[in-house]
């Protein structure tokens, strides 16, 4: 356990403890406290849904314009089966049916036009945050073409003593290649931490030496000084001020007031919900959650990105001789890929596996829901959306599955499932017509985050007649009015 004044003093805060406070909670005479930030988490599987396992039925609803389903009033029964475990949040869930990746469908026209890596894997993680075209290097499996969704947030929200975003989980490996599905820019995967303690090392800014006594390399001598550099620009302050001139002075201001509130943040009133505490206990995932859950509650980070694991199959109840990926292949009745015969024990599988992943992610909504802020829970101040690699196991691209919960305080319209059109014609052949691309679905996320664009990844591709799909706009039925 790290106590406030050495979560303070990890952070290099500590020497800025005794400034006055702005706008801290549990002060005598402070001002107004200003409403708690919007954090997003970004909770990514692997392989896609058998659609029968998530997709509901809208009663009453046509097929040509938006429809939706209020979730409030339905029994854990009522919902479709990968949803049942996030029943206790119903009033906070928002299931999106009708999402198309129709950048990976272009992505992967224009791969088997150019003879490029069109792996359906390959193009599903590189298109799946970025929205944009894959890079194809010749000779090797194509990766991430631009910055992804969450890391352009993260640059967005940044600040000083804020982590920009932290990206955790485990690597996905289909077909030999690593795929991490955040990306830096072009070609530049994030880093991911894949060990819980190691994570929470990281966040607190501790460093660890080497078990074996060594000399510490570059990294972790500069992991060491980390913690230092708030600190040091706290101490400057008094230096630097009487030199500036009444501009560079308020500029100055600026920035210490950003650390200042950054400390109250981390525990400066007893109000405050800062709990720097971390037990290693239970799985990896839950401790992960966990982790999460600090980050945002200390405002560490405002994004953060889970990369679930794909498991062996006993643990979620199946034989140790099959495998997932098998399984995934043979999951869906007329739609099989890769030369598999359908096996109803696989769609089982599926099924259960995303009954599995679900069941994780509700630990996830339980930690930030355990969070009491100023107009809710942490929950109603984050966006936690969760997307899949794919379509469907058998690597269909359209009716893709996205689940956004929590984030009614950022202006989501939540505890309804809703249902979106196809109406747009596909980039490929032989396939059946799109609902919106998941694009927009980016959109609205930058709109929530307080960010005004109107785009995000590629603005537009063309159809199999030529036409154009436009991938702009939020998608503003999602949105509260």
């Amino acid at each position: 356990m790290i106590d406030r004044r050495q979560l303070l003093r990890a952070l290099g805060l500590a020497g800025i403890s005794a400034l006055p406070a702005i706008g801290g909670r549990g002060r005598a005479g402070a001002g107004p406290v200003p409403p708690p930030p919007t954090r997003v988490v970004f909770f990514v599987t692997a392989h896609g849904h058998v659609p029968t396992s998530w997709m509901m039925p809208v009663p009453g609803g046509g097929e040509q314009v938006v429809a939706e389903r209020r979730l409030l009033g339905l029994t854990a029964e009522d919902m479709s089966p990968v949803l049942r475990p996030l029943h206790r949040f119903r009033d906070r869930l928002l299931v999106i049916e009708g999402l198309a990746n129709t950048v990976n469908l272009a992505n992967i026209r224009d791969a088997e036009r150019d003879h490029a890596d069109g792996n359906n894997h390959a193009i599903a993680v590189a298109g799946l945050l970025t929205g944009n075209r894959a890079l194809q290097r010749p000779g090797v499996p194509c990766t991430g073409g631009a910055r992804s969704i969450d890391q352009e947030l993260a640059l967005r929200t940044a600040a000083p003593g804020r982590f920009g975003s932290r990206v955790y989980g485990y690597d996905y490996v289909p077909n030999l290649s690593v795929a991490p599905f955040s990306f830096l820019g072009p070609g530049q995967a994030t880093p991911v931490v894949a060990d819980p303690r190691v994570a929470f090392d990281d966040l607190m800014g501790i460093y660890v030496p080497p078990i074996d006594g060594g000399t510490p390399d570059r990294s972790a001598r500069l992991e060491a000084l980390r913690p230092s550099v708030l600190d040091t620009v706290a101490r400057e302050y008094a230096f630097m001020a009487p030199r500036l001139d009444a501009a560079g002075r308020q500029r100055l201001d600026a920035h210490r007031a950003l650390v200042r509130d950054l400390e109250t943040s981390l525990g400066a009133g007893p109000s405050a919900v800062c709990d720097p505490t971390f037990t290693p206990t239970g799985d990896r995932i839950a401790q992960f959650m966990s982790l999460i859950r600090l980050a945002f509650a200390c405002d560490l980070t405002r994004v953060a990105t889970f990369v679930a694991p794909v498991p062996q199959c006993p643990e979620f109840g199946y034989p140790a001789d099959a495998t997932v990926h098998r399984y995934a292949h043979q999951s869906i009745r007329g739609a099989t890929s890769c030369g598999s015969t359908y096996d109803p024990m696989a769609e089982r599988a599926m099924v259960d596996l995303g009954i599995w992943y679900a069941d994780h992610l509700r630990q996830l909504l339980e930690q930030l829901d355990g969070v009491v802020e100023d107009n809710g829970t942490l929950l109603d101040n984050t966006i936690v959306v969760w997307v899949s690699e794919l379509a469907t196991p058998t690597h269909l691209h359209h009716d893709t599955f996205a689940v956004i919960a929590g984030g009614g305080n950022a202006g989501f319209d939540t505890g309804r499932y809703v249902r979106y059109p196809r109406t747009l014609v596909a980039p490929m052949a032989n396939l059946p017509r799109l609902g919106p691309a998941s694009n927009r679905l980016h959109v609205t996320l930058l709109r929530a985050m307080g960010q005004p664009d109107t785009s995000f990844g590629l603005s537009s591709v063309t159809d199999i007649d030529g036409g154009t799909i436009p991938l702009t706009d939020p998608l503003t039925e999602l949105l509260q009015v």
